[in-house]
Formats: structure tokens, C-alpha cells, sequence
């Protein structure tokens, strides 16, 4: 029988909205908006037969299991190992922490032994994470797991049996649904960052005065970005429709509209590494490029593959 894995991030906290990183911190727990979410993953899920639930045991993650499991009837099983990445309260992107790295790796210390103060490395993740997926290779079924951004990322990478060194940016919504199948040895990606069921909780919205000189803006971005790239270049919603806003919260982490655009590669172009998976299924691709800045809102700007999957009737502005 095929093990089918759900793999869900937990529901928006307050560090969430304010885009802040707390790691392995107990205390963090949903606001508000974040229970709403669950209840609305919790309804479009409730139908499928889940033979047992992994959760992290971080307060955010259980407080998502617990709601779920008003709906959902199934075990729960809170694992260590599911917990996010720990990175020790340091920015190891920081000129401080570079410099300390530096020196360790001078001194002598192997890499897989260097890590943040207090925190963990990626090979430490890569140790649980592998512990993990070895005993749920031996469960069947439908299973329910719930975890963290930086965890689920990294889950769908060695999945596909990535090094480290080789990881894609993965993007991860609060409550997204990552659908994993594992049969005969091998996983395969079905869905990744399904967030549908949030879309009728829309955030109040603003649209620019000058959307003329908007639309130019970005328009710059994007050629420079991906001109070089592709035949072609179509963008719709609400940037055809000169209806380019920001919000009175994140939606689906953005805090303005994002930039959908759908493209056809040059012959024989590939995905660039550096772009992020904001979501797959059977019948697109989607991924972020990069963000265009307008006073002090980012509005993402989104790639969808295939470009015919755009239809000739859809509002649309071909800018190449």
C-alpha cells in the first residue's frame, strides 16, 4: 500500500505577521487569524482518513494538531524531530556571525561541527530529518504530519534525495498542504504550498494612486529579471487590471499584490536554482523570483509555467 504524506505548516503566529525567525522557541503560540486558518484547513481536510498525526511538539504546532483534531479523529504522535530549524536567536547572515564562522573554520573545527551559539547547523537537521523519514518509510496510508516552514522545505529537498549543498528554496503559507507519496523506495512530489483554502480570507486592500508608473516600475524589474530568458512574457491579475494595492495584513505572507506572470522559456532553458517553489500540482508550477519594492510594501513577483495554461481570454498585458 502507498504511504501518502499531508504535510502542513502550522497556523500564523504574531512573529509570523511580523516576519520575525524564533526558531525552537516554546512559547510561540497562533493568534487569532492563525486559529482561523486551522478551522479552515481543518474543514477541507476532515474527509480524508488519516491513520495517525505527527506534530511537532512546539506549542505553535500543537495548538494547530489540537484544533484539527476536533474535526479529524486520528493519533497524535508529537516527535522532537519535527520541531523548526534552531538558529540559536543568531542572523547567520550577519557580518558578526560570518567573521566567528571564519575563524572556527581556521582554527580547524570541521563545518558539521560549527554552529550558531546554542543553535543548530543544516547538518543537524539533516541528521533528525533523516531519522524521521526512515521510520515513516515504514507507515501506509494516509498520515497527517505538522511542522514548521524551514523543516517542510527541507523535508521536500531530501525527498528528492538533495544535498545540502544542492537545497531549493521552498516556499511554506501558514497552514499549507504539501501532498508527498513514498512507493517502492521513491517519493514523489504531488502538491507543494496548496494554500487555496485561505483564499476567502482576503485582506482589506489599497490600489496606487499612479498605477502608470507602478506598472513601469515593475515592468523594468522584470524584464531585467527574466527578459533574457524567455519568447515571451504575459502578466495578469490585478497588474492587467490596474488594480495594484497593499494590504492591511499578509496574505499568504505578501503584504501587497503580487505580480502574476506567466512565461514561455527560450528552447532548452531550465528553472534557475535561485528561484523559490511557491506552489506546485498537476496542473502548474509557480515560483518567486524576487520582489519589487513601491514606498515600503514588497509585491512578489510570481512565474506560472506552463504559459499556455493562460487562456486567450484571461486579462492579460504581453510586455514581450
Amino acid at each position: 500500500m502507498t504511504l501518502k504524506v499531508y504535510l502542513v505548516r502550522h497556523g500564523e503566529t504574531e512573529t509570523n505577521r511580523q516576519k520575525k525567525k524564533w526558531g525552537q522557541h516554546p512559547d510561540i503560540s497562533l493568534n487569532e487569524f492563525g486559529i482561523e486558518q486551522v478551522k479552515k484547513l481543518s474543514e477541507r481536510i476532515k474527509n480524508i482518513k488519516f491513520k495517525k498525526i505527527f506534530s511537532s511538539d512546539l506549542r505553535r504546532a500543537t495548538e494547530t494538531t489540537k484544533i484539527i483534531t476536533k474535526i479529524i479523529n486520528a493519533p497524535v504522535f508529537l516527535d522532537k524531530r519535527l520541531r523548526e530549524y534552531d538558529s540559536g536567536g543568531v542572523d547567520q547572515s550577519s557580518e558578526e556571525w560570518r567573521k566567528k564562522y571564519d575563524e572556527l573554520l581556521e582554527q580547524g573545527v570541521p563545518k558539521e561541527e560549527i554552529r550558531p551559539y546554542g543553535g543548530e547547523n543544516i547538518w543537524d537537521i539533516i541528521k533528525r530529518m533523516k531519522s524521521f523519514m526512515k521510520d515513516l518509510e515504514t507507515e501506509e496510508g494516509n498520515i497527517l504530519i505538522i511542522s514548521h516552514s524551514g523543516f517542510n522545505g527541507a523535508f521536500v529537498n531530501m525527498s528528492q534525495l538533495r544535498e545540502k549543498n544542492d537545497f531549493i528554496k521552498v516556499k511554506q503559507d501558514n497552514t499549507c498542504i504539501n501532498i508527498l507519496e513514498y512507493s517502492k523506495g521513491q517519493w514523489s512530489i504531488k502538491v507543494i504550498n496548496d494554500s487555496n483554502h485561505m483564499s476567502t480570507f482576503l485582506p482589506e486592500e489599497k490600489a496606487y494612486v499612479d498605477q502608470i508608473k507602478v506598472k513601469k516600475e515593475i515592468n523594468k524589474f522584470i524584464l531585467n529579471k527574466i527578459g533574457n530568458l524567455c519568447d515571451r512574457i504575459a502578466v495578469t491579475g490585478d497588474f492587467a487590471m490596474n488594480k495594484i494595492s497593499y494590504y492591511n495584513r499578509p496574505h499568504k505572507r505578501h503584504w501587497g499584490s503580487p505580480i502574476e506572470v506567466f512565461i514561455k522559456f527560450k528552447d532548452n532553458l531550465k528553472i534557475p536554482k535561485e528561484w523559490k517553489i511557491s506552489e506546485i500540482n498537476e496542473a502548474f508550477e509557480k515560483y518567486e523570483i524576487g520582489s519589487v519594492s513601491i514606498g515600503d510594501t514588497k509585491h512578489k513577483i510570481n512565474i506560472t509555467l506552463p504559459f499556455e495554461l493562460l487562456k486567450e481570454d484571461a486579462i492579460k498585458e504581453v510586455i514581450k
